[in-house]
């Protein structure tokens, strides 16, 4: 391996001494995308794209320039964002011997695998040897994999592809490890540079791709950045004679924003962007999972002891029906830059009790994570999906005494197997819970009306669940398209005495951006079933204003079967501060069956029962959104059975998981 490796340097350095290529000129498109998560292996939001044209010159013996020629963009939500230039540049030569990204702030210094004196600083190890399959010759490709010797020392790591004979770079999938990275706030960087054989000879570059995340720590808070490009060559004119005047001035030049704004681009400015956006894109998600095969992940992380942790504002302090005040802030460790544990404690001043969660989360395989969560009093739902955001529940219980939430209470503890693949997560988990009760104690803490609480049944259970969404719905509130996500549990009499019961709920969002004219069409489903010889009430499901029929008093109705549909037509007036919706909702929801019916008697019996449709709900209604759609303002109408006027105020789910 050496020997070769040795081969591989001395090529690098020489290639371009070929006297056969004197210069080539290429072009060259990219997208560039910045978004942001609610922490690693969330779902992600898009901020703003971009994309761009750019020539590229380059001759012998290396001198090079690169012209941008077109930009575009777009800011989905609010954002003052630059790029360092060398994010939006094409990586010529896979990189100098010394590497430096952020121009010199995220990364500077770490030396090449392939450059001299790499064999003292880096190990090799032949990992794996391929057949590529060329329109007039077979090619084979060496796998190397590589990294610091010292992994406590700056370096990359990943893994790098060698044509056999002449030992050129084909590919190289690099990632950095901890020590590398200049900027504390720096996750992680990975990097893909791929190469093609043009004219049977020359391997020149032809995609890159480059994904860096960046984690803003204050108090924990679970906010990332992301920055992530891709890049494609459309084509080479080589030995074509680049002209003199092309190499003068500095080695990068961008025209005039309105000569650059001039360009036409062939391709949308979100062609690059598929459902990966909910999650780290299949190609670099490898590069990263390569590197934790190469070396212990703990390298590629900063260490750090525990820190406050805060997953979301509602989590440090809320207002609900159930609770009264609650406050508690919380602690996260990561162990080995591997097991990430998370322990939230706080006290329901209103309820008079102590909650307490911690989740002990690992990887155990390729993009698939155990998790581990033991609770005590945690707040449970009747719902299968929240219809509001934490804050607004908190600001609605104080003003009107609504919190749009259906609680209970429950303890025990959950494992949850998780795998991610490129359009899919799913997740299979196996819980143990004891179940109580909620009963109004806000009103210990503010005096005023509230909605009553319906009491739940109490009981002890063990649940098998079954998750699976495509990709997160939140995905096409940014770029359009098409989602989904269903649920599956169930509990036995044979493995608790509590509970007999199989749920299943899901739901689909559809969304064509300005795809009639300049109106953008909005389509959405929910559905759910629950039956079985024992359902408890809290398995039901409820029904009535925000989040599925508007116009109608909030979860007026209930029932063990119910489905809802809904249609919205919307137009920016000026894009992003004022748009406008149309909108109508429709569905029905009722009960089947005695034990469904036994259930809903425990909340007649206490004086707040939950109505069967009796026949079709409708509601219709408009609304306003204000600057990029974050606020949207709502008034609806329920059309049949005492429908009453509904106005809603809510914050767009992109933010939920942070309130």
């Amino acid at each position: 391996m050496v020997r070769f490796i040795e081969q591989a340097i001395a090529r690098r350095r020489t290639w371009f001494s070929d006297d056969s290529l004197r210069d080539y000129s290429a072009h060259v498109e990219s997208h560039l995308y910045f978004l942001f998560d609610t922490g690693r292996d969330t779902e992600r939001q898009l901020v703003k794209a971009d994309q761009l044209a750019l020539d590229v010159f380059w001759r012998a013996p290396g001198e090079t320039r690169q012209l941008f020629v077109g930009r575009r963009e777009k800011k989905n939500l609010p954002t003052n964002i630059n790029y360092h230039l060398d994010h939006l540049m094409v990586v010529m030569d896979n990189y100098p011997d010394s590497i430096v990204l952020g121009e010199g702030s995220e990364v500077d210094g770490v030396l090449h695998p392939l450059a001299r004196g790499a064999l003292d600083h880096y190990e090799y190890r032949l990992a794996d040897s391929l057949t590529l399959l060329l329109p007039q010759r077979e090619l084979w490709v060496y796998r190397v994999q590589v990294r610091p010797t010292d992994p406590d020392r700056p370096g990359v790591v990943g893994a790098i592809y060698f044509e056999r004979d002449a030992a050129d770079v084909v590919r190289m999938d690099l990632t950095f490890t901890s020590a590398s990275y200049l900027d504390e706030q720096l996750d992680y960087i990975s990097l893909r540079i791929e190469n093609a054989l043009w004219e049977g000879r020359y391997w020149l570059p032809y995609s890159q791709g480059l994904e860096l995340r960046r984690e803003y720590k204050l108090l924990s808070f679970p906010a990332g950045g992301i920055i992530r490009s891709e890049l494609t060559v459309k084509g080479y004119k080589i030995n074509g004679g680049v002209p003199a005047p092309a190499f003068r001035g500095p080695p990068v030049v961008m025209l005039s924003r309105e000569r650059l704004e001039r360009y036409e681009f062939e391709t949308d400015l979100y062609d690059a962007l598929d459902p990966s956006i909910a999650t780290e894109p299949p190609t670099l998600q490898a590069v990263r999972e390569e590197a934790a095969r190469v070396v212990a992940q703990a390298y590629l992380q900063r260490s750090e002891s525990f820190r406050l942790a805060i997953p979301g504002l509602s989590s440090v302090l809320r207002f609900r029906r159930a609770e009264g005040f609650y406050l508690g802030p919380g602690v996260r460790r990561s162990i080995r830059g591997r097991i990430e544990l998370t322990l939230l404690g706080g006290y329901a001043i209103g309820a008079d009790r102590g909650e307490l969660d911690g989740v002990l989360r690992a990887p155990v395989a390729r993009s698939t994570h155990v998790e581990l969560a033991g609770y005590v009093n945690r707040v449970g739902e009747v719902t299968p999906w929240v219809v509001s955001s934490g804050v607004v529940s908190t600001i609605v219980t104080l003003v009107d005494g609504e919190d749009y939430r259906e609680p209970f209470w429950k303890s025990g503890a959950t494992l949850t197997l998780e795998r991610r693949w490129p359009q899919l997560r799913g997740s299979l988990s196996l819980a143990w819970e004891e179940w109580e009760s909620a009963a109004l104690e806000a009103d210990r803490v503010v005096d005023r009306s509230y909605r009553p609480l319906r009491p739940e049944d109490e009981a002890t259970v063990i649940i098998l669940g079954l998750d699976l969404a495509r990709p997160g719905l939140n995905v096409v509130e940014t770029i359009g398209g098409w989602s989904w996500q269903a649920g599956i549990e169930g509990s036995a009499k044979v493995l608790a005495a509590g509970a007999e019961y199989v749920r299943g709920a899901a739901r689909s969002q559809a969304y064509w951006p300005r795809s009639l004219g300049s109106l953008s069409l909005r389509l959405s489903a929910q559905a759910g079933a629950v039956g079985g010889g024992t359902i408890p009430a809290q398995r039901l499901f409820v029904a009535g204003g925000r989040g599925t029929v508007r116009g109608y008093q909030f979860n007026r109705f209930g029932g063990n079967l119910f489905g809802f549909i809904s249609a919205e037509l919307s137009r920016d007036i000026k894009y992003p501060y004022l748009s406008v919706a149309v909108f109508g909702d429709l569905g029905w929801i009722g009960f089947e069956g005695a034990s469904a019916r036994r259930a809903a008697q425990l909340w007649t019996d206490a004086g707040v029962p939950a109505e069967e449709a009796e026949g079709a709900l409708i509601g219709a209604g408009a609304g306003v959104g204000l600057l990029f759609d974050i606020v949207r303002l709502e008034l609806a109408r329920g059309l049949r059975q005492n429908g009453t006027w509904e106005f809603v105020f809510r914050v767009s789910p992109r933010f939920w998981a942070w309130l």
